[in-house]
């Protein structure tokens, strides 16, 4: 008998929902097996479910179900199968998270084929649950810019792809069929070249008065200040769309620059305040859907984090290509916008393993999560998504060890009140003698809590003073027996350690305090690592 996977049926799940655990597995023979699965919240006691199976000879799917308490948390879950004829126990395991919203914890996937020869929906997206995706734009997905919807079910993009409507609905409730919701993308102010250039008195200019294009005329930019006719324009195309498919909100892009314009009567638009506004109109006149809007280069955050946006999404660019700058905007974002979650967009190809391990590392310890995975869990390695690049095995397992790691301990992962620990906590982690450290091996990211301290590690061991995201490095040297120590007010009652290694169940350490000073040690860090501290 072999597993061959074992998996949630949704990204994620809303409170008194039951929970569906997929099992795959493979026979050779006719067998009797016992089916039992450990579900654990943090360290809590675990709940058992067993199930007792006569299995066929063939590969077979089975589904174990569970009803949680209606309230949201995370989850590690350990399968084990015990065979009649004494057969070694085989065991797999996963987590799943129970939220009152996908965007309490955004894990933003991407689609790009809407043919209607594309892949079966159902086969697309059950293999995203694997990484626990709940959320997936659709890129590049409309007629075009000016007029999103197709006047036809059956449609040619303007990069000349063939496009199916019937092939974006059967995503979208596929998408609700296994708990992901569903976004629309579109541009702030892109229209096609021809409406463009029959609505130069709507468009954006810039200061010597000349119509702006983009991408080599492909498209023109146009004025997105509120009450505009092109903002109005667009507005009622967006609510046409929410009407004709049914989509779970808008994701609206902008390109970064220009970062100032002027109408067609050399009026200084004010963009930041154009991008806030039309937000805000979208939430106002859709209140039940999710907006989510593209801070480009980090830019406009500080209007945006006061905008009715439900989540942060920052596109990184140069120069900001040092992971301390990237650790750097994920907690700033959450501290602007007050604890809303924030998604990443890097665009990192394929081949750089380690870049896209640490930059994800780097990002869930600050409380984000990243936009990485899409159909046929590619990676997304360009900003024109289509595209995005196959992934070996070794980076597939371990992207699905990680995310399995961040679902199960979502609740400390979540922004809160964020900080790097040199500002509000002590926080001295020294590598055993035997690695070369500097004072930049391990990055140190605390949270507070009533009654509990976290501290994520980053490992850097062995990389360059300054390592890059955008440059490919080598794996981080791992970190054996690595000595903590930490300075609080009072003895803790307990302390546990977990990593994406380690599969579902946190460690228990054991640790000395005295004069105020709690001292310990984790026995190893590739990438990433949580130490939680319980009063």
């Amino acid at each position: 008998m072999l597993i061959l996977d074992f998996y949630p049926s949704q990204g994620s799940f809303s409170p008194g929902e039951t929970i569906t655990l997929l099992v795959e597995l493979e026979t050779a023979i006719q067998q009797a097996a016992t089916l039992r699965v450990f579900i654990q919240h943090f360290t809590e006691q675990s709940i058992v479910i067993e199930r007792s199976l006569r299995l066929a000879p063939g590969e077979k799917t089975i589904q174990l179900q569970w009803i949680p308490q209606a309230k949201p948390a995370g989850y590690s879950a350990r399968l084990e199968i015990i065979s009649a004829d004494d057969s070694p126990v085989l065991y797999a395991t996963t987590a799943f998270d129970v939220l009152w919203s996908w965007t309490d914890f955004p894990r933003y996937g991407f689609l790009t084929d809407f043919s209607a020869a594309g892949a079966d929906p159902e086969a697309v997206l059950k293999k995203l649950t694997r990484f626990h995706i709940n959320g997936l734009q659709f890129y590049d997905w409309q007629y075009r810019h000016d007029y999103l919807l197709a006047p036809t079910e059956e449609y040619i993009d303007p990069l000349g792809r063939e496009m199916s409507l019937a092939s974006v609905r059967n995503l979208v409730n596929a998408a609700h069929r296994h708990g992901m919701a569903a976004m629309p993308y579109l541009a702030i102010y892109a229209a096609s070249s021809d409406f463009w250039r029959t609505h130069l008195d709507w468009a954006l200019y810039d200061q010597a008065g000349n119509s702006i294009a983009f991408g080599e005329n492909f498209l023109g930019l146009m004025d997105p200040t509120s009450g505009s006719p092109w903002s109005q324009h667009l507005l009622a195309e967006c609510t046409r769309a929410l009407q004709s498919i049914p989509f779970d909100g808008l994701h609206i892009d902008q390109y970064g620059d220009p970062k100032q314009g002027w109408d067609s009567k050399h009026k200084s638009v004010d963009l930041p305040r154009a991008f806030v506004d039309f937000v805000q109109s979208e939430s106002d006149q859709h209140p039940d859907q999710t907006i989510v809007f593209n801070a480009v280069g980090n830019w406009p955050i500080e209007a945006l984090a006061e905008s009715a946006v439900d989540f942060m999404y920052i596109e990184v660019w140069p120069p900001d290509v040092e992971y301390h700058r990237l650790a750097e905007i994920v907690l700033k974002a959450g501290r602007l916008s007050h604890g809303k979650p924030v998604v990443i967009a890097l665009y990192l190809p394929a081949s750089s393993a380690a870049n896209n391990l640490l930059a994800d590392a780097v990002i869930i310890a600050c409380g984000g999560t990243r936009i990485e995975l899409g159909e046929e869990v590619r990676l997304l390695s360009d900003p024109y998504f289509p595209k995005h690049e196959e992934i070996s095995p070794d980076l597939y397992s371990a992207l699905r060890q990680l995310s399995d790691f961040t679902i199960r301990n979502g609740e400390w992962l979540r922004p809160y009140t964020l900080s790097m620990s040199e500002k509000e906590i002590w926080v001295e982690a020294e590598l055993n003698p035997e690695f070369i450290s500097t004072d930049d091996s391990i990055m140190t990211v605390a949270r507070r809590y009533p009654k509990s301290l976290i501290v994520q590690l980053v490992n850097f061991n062995g990389l360059d003073s300054h390592p890059r995201w955008d440059e490919a490095h080598p794996f981080p040297t791992p970190c054996l027996k690595v000595h903590i120590r930490i300075q609080v007010s009072q003895r803790p009652s307990q302390i546990f350690w977990d990593c994406p290694e380690k599969d579902d169940r946190p460690q228990a350490l054991d640790f000395e305090y005295a004069n105020g000073k709690l001292t310990f040690q984790v026995p190893q860090i590739n990438f990433i690592g949580l130490i939680t501290i319980h009063d």
